[in-house]
Order: structure tokens, then sequence, then C-alpha cells
């Protein structure tokens, strides 16, 4: 990576932190997960960059990929852990970042969190050039099971690189042994971002989706509107993953859900339901970016870095 790059890949994580910090420090009872994510990815938008992804602001048993629809909203309940989940692009240059809120007086929704937090602070004392996959995993798995709860084993950590937020590696949060030899080589960009749960430690597809990317591939036989959206999304988004509600107001509803539904069926789209807990129990998150060159490891995301 060269300065430049480093320099714009230090920036985006330094938004995201504060983009983080800001959307954490918004959520209490009855706070609308609209509200909260429109305020966060326009301060991402304000610094100089761009959402990296919409903002997730997933509630209790949902664990990612939440984020308000173009007429759905949700509001924040009394007693809820909320993960909010946030990244920057500076010129495609990632950060990908989250952090949990405990709200209301709630001692295992708290030891929740915590765990999934000491966990993250496990792979930060042991992240180093080639440290091999298997022990960030492990050192996850240790600290969730310590407090006594599961990681969430279908849900991963991922390398990044210049407009991809999954560039090929992910990061398993337990001691998976098919990852005993695979090594972090230096340079590389990564995520990590440990999911600890009450539950079964496993996530299941909901029914909605409200985010998309596009894969690239060209939609063969698609009709002329989803053709002019499609090259709307390519120009604004690239190929990272959008908000419906980012096309609205400048299409109609309606004819948003016709030609996503086209263009995922023509696989010129992949949509991303929400995740939820198999057995419904909480999930509690944390991540930083980490970036591993061979000499140094920095957390771009942190806020006192």
């Amino acid at each position: 990576m060269s300065e430049e790059e480093l320099k714009k890949t230090l920036t985006a994580g330094a938004i995201a932190a504060e983009a983080r910090d800001y959307g954490a420090s918004l959520v209490k009872p009855g706070a609308s997960a609209r509200e909260v994510c429109e305020e966060v990815e326009s301060l991402i938008v304000k610094r100089g960059a761009r959402p990296a992804f919409p903002c997730n602001f997933s509630i209790n048993e949902v664990a990612a990929h939440y984020t308000p629809g173009i007429s759905d909203d949700v509001r924040v309940p009394d007693k809820a852990v909320v993960k909010v989940d946030v990244g920057a692009s500076v010129d495609g240059y990632l950060a990908d970042t989250a952090v949990s809120v405990v709200v209301g007086d709630d001692e295992r929704l708290r030891a929740l969190a915590e765990s999934a937090k000491e966990a993250l602070d496990a792979v930060i004392a042991i992240m180093a050039p080639n440290v091999r996959i298997y022990d960030i995993g492990k050192a996850i798995e240790r600290a969730i099971a310590g407090r006594g709860f599961r990681p969430v084993k279908n849900l991963t950590g991922h390398t990044m690189s210049r407009y991809l937020l999954h560039a090929g590696e992910s990061i398993p949060n337990f001691a998976d042994r098919s990852t005993f030899y695979r090594r972090l080589r230096p340079p590389v960009l990564v995520a990590v971002e440990p999911f600890s749960t009450s539950g079964r430690g496993l996530v299941v597809d909901a029914p909605r989706a409200f985010i998309y990317s596009a894969t690239g591939r060209e939609p063969k036989g698609a009709s002329e509107a989803s053709r002019s959206l499609l090259d709307y999304i390519l120009k604004r988004f690239n190929t990272l993953p959008f908000a419906m509600r980012w096309l609205y107001p400048e299409w109609k509803e309606s004819e948003i859900s016709r030609a996503l539904d086209e263009l995922t069926r023509l696989k010129a789209l992949v949509r991303y339901p929400v995740l939820v807990e198999a057995s419904g129990a909480p999930v509690a998150q944390f991540e930083h970016t980490f970036f591993v060159d061979k000499d140094k490891v920095i957390v771009t995301t942190r806020a006192e870095r």
C-alpha cells in the first residue's frame, strides 16, 4: 500500500470511528433507526467521505443487515442491545466498525455486550503480521465463552480492498480448524467483528431485505427502467452496498421495488437479507478495521489512534 493509499485508508477509519461514536450517542429509548442512520450517513458525507454501506441499526435478536427501508422504520425499546455498524469510503479505501449500546438496566444484556467487546480487545492484543486466522477465532471464542455466551459461528470478519468490502478471506468468530494454516499476509486490511449471543450461535435470513449491491454482471433481458436504475446505482455506489431508501425520491417506491427484484433475479444485484439469531436470542457486536503491514499494525477505527 502506497503512502497516499494508506493516508486515505486512515482517513476513512477516523471518519468511520467518529460516525460510529456519534451514532452510539443517539441511541436511547424511542429513538428512530431512520433518524439515527441518516444522521450517521450525513456526518460521513460532511467529513468528505461516503458511506461504505448503509448504516446498520440492529436491535436485540437482529444481528446485522437491518437499515430502514423507504417506508420501514423501527424504534429503540426500553430494554435492548443495539448494534450500530458503520462504514466509510474515501476514494474507495474502506473502514468498517461497529459498537453495541445497551439501553435500560439489564445486567444480562450488559454482560453480553461486554463479552463481544472483550473478544475484540483480545484480538487487538494478538494481531500481528502473519498471525494465524485460527488464533484470531480462538481468542474471540475464548473471550465470549469465558463470559458464558456463544460466538455467532456463521458471521465472520473479512479482508477488504479498494471498493470491495469482502475481499476473499473470512475471519471466523470461533476456533475453526479449517483456518489452522491460513495467515494474514501483510499488507492487508481486515475487519474483525466478534458477535456474541445467549442463543444457539447461528443466524438465519429474515424475509426482508433493504440492502443491495451490484455484482458487475450484465442483466440480459432487463427492462429499460431496470437498466436505467442499474446505471444510476453503478455511478453512485460502484459495487459497494446501498440502501433502497437512497434511491428515493429519484424513483418511485413501486418502480424501485420492481427494478430491484428484476435485477436481483438477473444476478446484476445481490440482496442482503436481515439476519436474525436462530433462537430469537439477543446478539451483541463490536468491530474494528486493522491495517496489518510487515512491521506494524494500525487499528484504523480506534478513536484514540
